[in-house]
């Protein structure tokens, strides 16, 4: 789980289910992108807003929206986000990023930099890049 900006991390199923690394972080709200919940489940002092997605060609835009939405409104209500999908490389990145982008009014590939500086295994896959900047617009 990596710190991509104040009171936004993104991380992989494995930090999902990481109760004291949350709890030393002050993690208050998960978004989950993955299907399933991660092993072990998730800590029972988080909020979980689950957005199943695809990764790839097959993403539904409007779930990707829906994921920038969530997170876009928990950091908007002082909460403490984790986003995190399968091993945080590429749907966790691009929805942070497009809620990055959206929140500072800055283009997404500024906000997909930051991610990457703080989290360098990301590498969304192009087509969640184009979900992300679609997002932007329509929630920007």
């Amino acid at each position: 789980m990596d710190r991509i900006a104040p009171g936004l991390f993104v991380g992989s199923a494995e930090s999902a289910a990481d109760a004291s690394r949350q709890q030393t972080v002050g993690i208050s709200t998960v978004c989950a992108l993955t299907h399933d919940p991660p092993t072990g489940g998730y800590p029972d002092a988080v909020s979980v807003v689950h957005v199943p997605m695809m990764d790839g060609p097959r993403n539904d835009p409007e779930a990707f929206r829906q994921a920038v939405d969530a997170v876009v409104a928990a950091r908007d209500a002082d909460e403490t986000v984790l986003v995190h999908c399968s091993r945080g490389g590429s749907r966790s990145p691009a929805v942070a990023a497009a809620a990055l982008a959206v929140r500072r009014g800055c283009p997404v590939e500024a906000a997909l930099a930051e991610v990457r500086a703080s989290r360098p295994e990301a590498d969304p896959h192009p087509v969640l890049v184009d979900r992300a900047e679609a997002a932007v617009h329509a929630l920007g």
